[in-house]
């Protein structure tokens, strides 16, 4: 039930700060180490901290949820 409305709320917030122009970054345990950062051209990236410095790669939600 919790899960379902934690969901519905990132859902919302990504929506509400894409709209205003504005890239969001969700921190989700389920989808691995890293920042999610949706863009307001639709692409999603993953910022990852490798030997001290961030690296940006593409994500795909579908192949990288667990």
């Amino acid at each position: 039930m919790y899960e379902d409305q934690l969901k519905q709320f990132r859902a919302r917030s990504i929506e509400k700060t894409l709209r205003a122009g504005l890239p969001a970054y969700i921190m989700d345990e389920g989808w691995g180490e890293g920042v999610i950062r949706f863009r307001v051209d639709g692409r999603k990236e993953r910022i990852v901290i490798v030997r001290g410095k961030a690296v940006v790669e593409p994500f795909n939600a579908r192949a990288d949820s667990r």
